[in-house]
């Protein structure tokens, strides 16, 4: 009688751990993530409180073929950064895939290949560029927590104290459009920008793009992702790299690309 009871006891114990795994696997994977991203016009922007741009539209295509919702936030780059590293269900975009990050973030793309250039005035002749070194005498616009800031100050490029009214560095801003804004009003001499964000930024301010000089090419070699916490299951970003590649396939990014992109960039 004792043998038949710890056998029952067993079987019951048994189908409860089968159960519970069965609960488990069918709940699936997370459905729904929060994605953050910058203002960084035309790829992602914030317009009449709607999150859009081209690689916005991009992800809610892509998530619309993987079964997945996106909820889409507008931050400052740190603030957006930090929390995708920190909530795990969440990913960020358009980001760099850097050495340095590449072990934070599980990756989604490429999305678009990034061209970023130096920027001086067209009546700055005195500002002649041939290497990075002929840049360290000038102000430089960039961006906080950037990878082309990240990049500047590797190469010994530090921030300018607010407290010093001359010489040359990193004059910090939170986004192309502040930037682009400061770089109007001569805040400093050169200013770091994609060369389509370029081109939209000086459109939206009034100012014909041809007034903008490329001084020298910072950085052509890198292209945008999406970035996602590590935390989320490997599944989610394997569907969201199938729906991309559909995208492109079946020529649905080509389309959105012309939307969004002037002709003449990468």
């Amino acid at each position: 009688m004792k043998n038949r009871w710890t056998q029952c006891l067993r079987g019951a114990l048994l189908a409860c751990l089968v159960g519970v795994a069965g609960g488990v696997h069918s709940a699936g994977p997370p459905l729904e993530l929060m994605a953050l991203t910058e203002q960084l016009p035309p790829l992602n922007m914030e317009v009449d409180g709607k999150v859009t741009g081209f690689a916005s539209e991009l992800l809610d295509m892509m998530a619309a073929d993987a079964g997945i919702t996106v909820r889409k936030q507008v931050l400052p780059w740190a603030r957006a950064y930090d929390r995708a590293l920190r909530q795990g269900d969440t990913l960020i975009y358009s980001m760099v895939r850097t050495p340095e990050r590449e072990n934070l973030f599980r990756w989604v793309g490429p999305i678009s290949p990034r061209r970023v250039v130096l920027y001086r005035w067209a009546d700055r002749n005195d500002i002649v560029l041939k290497t990075l070194d002929d840049a360290r005498p000038y102000r430089i616009g960039t961006t906080l927590e950037s990878a082309s800031t990240k990049l500047l100050e590797k190469q010994g490029f530090a921030p300018i104290p607010a407290t010093d009214a001359a010489g040359g560095g990193l004059e910090l801003g939170v986004n192309d459009e502040a930037n682009m804004r400061k770089f109007i009003a001569k805040r400093f001499d050169l200013l770091v920008s994609l060369d389509w964000a370029a081109v939209h930024n000086a459109k939206n301010a009034g100012i014909d793009p041809a007034l903008l000089v490329p001084a020298l090419v910072l950085d052509d070699a890198a292209a945008y992702w999406f970035g996602l916490n590590p935390a989320i299951p490997p599944d989610i970003a394997k569907r969201l790299d199938q729906a991309l590649l559909k995208s492109k396939a079946d020529g649905r990014y080509n389309q959105l690309r012309q939307k969004y992109l002037p002709k003449n960039t990468r």
